[in-house]
């Protein structure tokens, strides 16, 4: 069996997200029973919740764009049909990119930003810029897995109208 690092990537990727996705359900678990039955909430819950929740998107992501799974609205396909539908197709996955490198770049300069300004987490005491980097390399991971997953769908139907 052949070395694949996007393979591996997929698989860490996917592990990554399902790990952030259980401690986020036992951290609001335990605040909301903490809350309710003992009168005590845990303090760091809100920025741990809201960093796992960016880890398990955009590590999520990775599976999401190599499998071609997004939610899409696909009314209007079967009117897209031919050169034309293959054309609108493949702008709009070119928008996608485009729009997608622009997340991936401004997360990484959002990391300097808060580099530069020391900003630091109220509970937990850790700096942003080293939580916001992670979650820019998971972004960044993210946006290989989509531009190596090119759509499938249509290459799939020129490669059948090119055999006949």
């Amino acid at each position: 069996m052949p070395f694949s690092i996007l393979k591996v990537l997929e698989s860490v990727c996917s592990r990554v997200a399902v790990v952030a996705a259980l401690l986020m359900a036992l951290i609001i678990v335990v605040d909301v029973l903490g809350r309710n039955l003992f009168k005590v909430s845990l303090g760091f819950s809100y920025e741990v919740v809201s960093i796992l929740l960016a880890v398990m998107f955009y590590s999520g992501l990775y599976h999401v764009h190599k499998t071609r799974s997004h939610v899409t609205i696909d009314l209007l396909d079967r009117y897209f049909v031919g050169a034309f539908g293959r054309f609108v197709f493949w702008m709009v996955y070119l928008i996608e990119c485009v729009f997608f490198t622009a997340l991936v770049v401004t997360v990484f300069i959002q990391s300097y930003e808060s580099y530069k300004f020391g900003d630091v987490f109220l509970f937990l005491g850790v700096f942003k810029w080293k939580v916001i980097l992670v979650i820019a390399v998971l972004a960044l991971i993210a946006w290989v897995s989509l531009l190596v997953a090119a759509p499938v769908r249509h290459l799939q139907e020129d490669s059948l109208q090119d055999s006949l």
